[in-house]
């Protein structure tokens, strides 16, 4: 698969570039497009037999609608976003081309990726998918296969409930009125860790986060297990001392460990 010409849509930042970036030092020849490039999403369609969406979830679905169309049977369609049950039944929906639905778990800051897990949803074909685990394996990645569906629910507990954690300390921190550089006076190195991951997701994309609980069609249930703990929580701490709540943790361990 030599001759394979890439084409990554939102190939100008994030995990799109990073994905430019592995594929070029793989040798082969990669064209990009984005918001302010000459390339336009039908350009790369026209010279490339391999387009990857990696453009933020709000965008995907449209993309993925222009892109869909202008390709052929042979060739590959895939993406990168954090959700994959949607993007792909539209990618089935909208083209010809064989469909792998692709979600790197690590974000395009790390220098480093071995070791690092990457989900593949292969949804039509299988010419393409053995060429891109190959890529994928060589670099030292761990290569999961699940069903879109079966993604998602997973994502729900990683991400989700994971960034509401974030968000939902965020937004109560904030809530309290306190001035940081007092807060940090008394910090302990566990908070000052959650505070570097606060800062991330509150000031580097928060738009990023959102999408991955708003778009995720299994975030509701983990909104409802989340406030049900918090209200968990609230009724055992009111019953007395706290043996409640200590009581309800080591089941919980039992149950996680």
């Amino acid at each position: 698969m030599k001759d394979a010409v890439i084409g990554i849509i939102g190939g100008t930042g994030g995990m799109g570039r990073w994905f430019a970036r592995l594929l070029r030092k793989e040798g082969y020849k990669v064209h990009v497009c984005g918001r302010k490039t000459r390339l336009k999403i039908s350009d790369l369609a026209g010279s490339c037999n391999v387009i990857v969406v990696a453009v933020p979830i709000a965008a995907t679905a449209e993309v993925i609608r222009q892109v869909g169309p202008l390709m052929s049977a042979d060739s590959l369609l895939m993406d990168l976003t954090s959700l994959k049950k949607e993007p792909v039944e539209l990618m089935l929906s909208c083209s010809r081309a064989e469909i792998i639905g692709c979600h790197p778990l690590f974000g395009p800051q790390l220098s480093d990726v071995r070791g690092q897990n990457v989900v593949l949803c292969p949804a039509r074909g299988d010419k393409w998918l053995s060429w891109l685990k190959v890529i994928l394996e060589r670099k030292g990645l761990i290569v999961i296969e699940k069903a879109p569906e079966e993604h998602d629910e997973m994502m729900a507990i990683v991400q989700v409930l994971n960034h509401l954690n974030t968000i939902s300390f965020g937004l109560a921190l904030a809530a309290a009125g306190i001035d940081l550089t007092e807060i940090n006076k008394l910090s302990t190195p566990i908070f000052q860790t959650k505070m570097e991951i606060v800062k991330k997701v509150f000031t580097e994309n928060p738009g990023l986060y959102t999408d991955i609980i708003a778009q995720n069609p299994a975030a509701m249930n983990m909104l409802d297990l989340y406030e049900k703990a918090l209200a968990d929580i609230r009724a055992l701490v009111n019953s007395g001392d706290g043996t409640q709540l200590k009581e309800a943790m080591e089941q919980a361990a039992k149950k996680l460990f």
